[in-house]
């Protein structure tokens, strides 16, 4: 049993960290257009759903639609009418999965603290 919280907690955090990286991409590629038309970042998601045996697991799933159109016709990818794509990242969406993820790790670990706590304690009564 007490392997098993330590799995679960441990997936919790890794889930946790995936979240924080593609949130950070996103963030970052907020404003790439590529070299050409249509090249633009696609931005993801990360949905969770839960594992085998507890815990989390991840994947990634393209955001839809992954680009939106503006007119910007001195940028270097625009169109021959003049728009560019960008990639449909949400900035405040993004900041608040970057907490979200923040807070799931931390709480993971908590748990992880806790259940060493716990071994410890176990192992000390039966000493």
């Amino acid at each position: 049993m007490i392997g098993k919280v330590s799995n679960i907690a441990v997936s919790g955090m890794q889930a946790a960290t995936r979240r924080l990286e593609n949130s950070s991409q996103n963030i970052a590629n907020i404003s790439t257009t590529g070299a050409k038309p249509g090249e633009a970042f696609r931005p993801q998601r990360v949905a969770q759903v839960a594992a085998e045996g507890g815990g989390v697991a991840t994947n990634l799933r393209a955001i839809d639609p992954a680009s939106f159109k503006a007119y910007d016709p001195t940028a270097p990818a625009a169109a021959e009418d003049g728009t560019v794509e960008y990639p449909n990242v949400n900035l405040e969406e993004e900041v608040v999965n970057l907490h979200m993820a923040t807070y799931d790790f931390k709480a993971n670990l908590k748990s992880l603290k806790a259940e060493d706590e716990m071994t410890k304690e176990l192992l000390d009564i039966i000493a």
